[in-house]
């Protein structure tokens, strides 16, 4: 989603926060884990779109991810015995499940749980979230107790990202009700290393699950306590028994000198760009599209901004991706051809300062999302460089229902990369023309449409030839930077603080490349039911 919950409004002064209490006597437990987060989520329901990249402590999917911080993770087997089985035309999919996995609440895991859940997602009447993720899924049955086959509309390598969803017992599915009004989205059964203990307005805990098939895990009770102020967290974090936190960049920076603690930087596939509007006519000007792509300084801005925690995006295809990622992709900083194609396309400075063309001035309103501090500076930051060219930008806060209807017409600070574990789902949305007819208004916001782009992407999407797929998506970034859509700006790395003390008594796991939503949720706890007691 373009505004993340989890953000917070960075205040100069903080006197109180109710999110902000010591830490419970738990934090002296051993096996405890006690960690300070932006927001909770508002429902633990994987088919409501909880954990659903496939890291679920409670609920887990058929395929999880496996790999090292700076490459694209592997999607390997976790519910699932073993990779598919695909059919030859990459239409069917059959998978199987390991036996003997239980649920939390002693039911065994079989095929028709499995059913049951993508059934669910996939019926507009439960209005789950997820259903755009299941687009391409004509069908989904079981063969027998521990056999499910996928049968798609088309072939489609990444619809294994649509295997990281959690999956909940069919007993406590219906498919006839909407998601909102499931018992699980406050009592989840999932057949997770971890059970849910309690879970209110400023926590959430969960305990271990003692009958887990491979042992309960050693941090034996995990703990999120809301305080949604990062000044708060920051000082809550340095005064306090808590484990860890996230932290915007620049809060982060503070504790790396301080004794005791650690700072962790994530990289992602999370960018930040703006939509150029479609209906305004300077930025529907190709010309325009590519002059500001080539005016706007990224490497001061992760600089200033992000405190240097960030990599510039060209792209929506981060460095990390390997084969599918095209060095040769990218807007160099120069201002001087900008300005010439400024003025070639007819855009001249005007007596006031401002360029003009037929009497449309250069200018155009920036939104961002008011309780997002990060995306707020990024458009302030924008705004003073684009100065320098004559264009004027007014950055205003908007919430999400308010930028919507202006979209068109006005420019929007996204953000983006929900499920970026393969590249077609980082794409795909974004530059195909079928969006954002087919999809919300933050796919493809800017209504960029290219036939040959379009053909690309289908041919990335559809190939089951790996070498095919990485040419396709080759071609997809030529063509991007010949023509872009939208001003992309960083990819930001998510940066966490934690005790250093952690690192005595745990054997902890490494962060894992994020995707646009994170949190205490992802980082160095993503999988922290792997940690094991020195």
């Amino acid at each position: 989603m373009p505004f993340s919950r989890a953000a917070a409004i960075l205040l100069p002064i903080v006197i109180v926060c109710s999110g902000c209490q010591v830490a419970s006597t738990d934090a002296a437990e051993t096996s405890a884990v006690n960690l300070l987060t932006p927001a909770l989520p508002s429902t633990l329901n994987p088919l409501a779109g909880f954990d659903n990249n496939g890291i679920g402590k409670i609920n887990e999917s058929l395929f999880t991810l496996e790999g090292e911080p700076d490459t694209l993770p592997k999607i390997v087997p976790l519910l699932a015995q073993d990779e598919p089985a695909i059919s030859e035309d990459g239409l069917t999919w059959d998978i199987t499940l390991q036996e003997d996995i239980k649920f939390s609440d002693g039911t065994l895991l079989d095929a028709a749980d499995v059913v049951a859940s993508y059934q669910a997602i996939m019926d507009p009447r439960t209005a789950s979230p997820l259903a755009g993720t299941l687009e391409n899924l004509a069908e989904v049955t079981a063969l027998d107790s521990r056999t499910v086959r996928f049968l798609l509309h088309e072939p489609q390598v990444s619809f294994k990202t649509s295997l990281l969803i959690g999956i909940a017992p069919s007993e406590k599915v219906d498919a006839t009700t909407p998601v909102s009004e499931s018992s699980l989205n406050r009592t989840p059964i999932g057949t997770g290393p971890y059970m849910l203990e309690s879970f209110d307005s400023s926590s959430l805990v969960l305990s271990a699950n003692e009958d887990y098939r491979d042992g309960a895990p050693a941090v034996r009770r995990v703990s999120y306590t809301e305080s949604s102020d990062d000044n708060a967290r920051t000082q809550a974090m340095a005064g306090s028994g808590y484990t860890g936190t996230v932290l915007p960049s620049r809060l982060a920076a503070s504790f790396a000198q301080r004794d005791g603690f650690e700072v962790i930087s994530a990289s992602s596939a999370d960018w930040r760009g703006i939509s150029l509007p479609a209906d305004l006519p300077f930025t529907k000007d190709p010309k325009v599209r590519l002059a500001l792509n080539l005016a706007v300084d990224r490497e001061e801005m992760i600089s200033g901004v992000l405190a240097g925690a960030g990599r510039p995006a060209y792209t929506f295809v981060p460095p990390e991706y390997g084969k599918y990622y095209n060095a040769q992709a990218i807007f160099e900083h120069d201002p001087q051809r900008a300005r010439q194609l400024l003025d070639d396309a007819g855009w001249v400075i005007g007596s006031d300062g401002v360029r003009t063309k037929d009497t449309q001035r250069a200018e155009f309103s920036l939104l961002y999302n008011p309780g997002d501090t990060l995306r707020r500076d990024l458009s302030l930051a924008l705004a003073a460089q684009l100065e320098a060219y004559r264009i004027k930008i007014s950055v205003e806060p908007a919430t999400f229902d308010q930028a919507e209807p202006r979209v068109g017409k006005d420019a929007v600070m996204l953000g983006g990369g929900d499920t970026p574990y393969d590249v077609d789902t980082q794409l795909y949305k974004m530059l195909h023309s079928s969006y954002p007819e087919s999809g919300a208004y933050y796919d493809n916001p800017s209504h960029y449409a290219n036939k040959v782009m379009d053909q690309a992407l289908h041919a990335g999407r559809t190939s089951t030839d790996p070498e095919t797929r990485a040419d396709a998506y080759q071609k997809v970034q030529e063509l991007y930077v010949e023509d872009p859509s939208m001003l992309l700006l960083a990819f930001v790395d998510h940066s966490y603080v934690q005790r250093s003390d952690v690192h005595q008594q745990w054997n902890t796991s490494t962060t894992l490349l994020e995707p646009h939503d994170h949190g205490t949720a992802w980082g160095p706890w993503a999988k922290i039911a792997q940690w094991t007691s020195k």
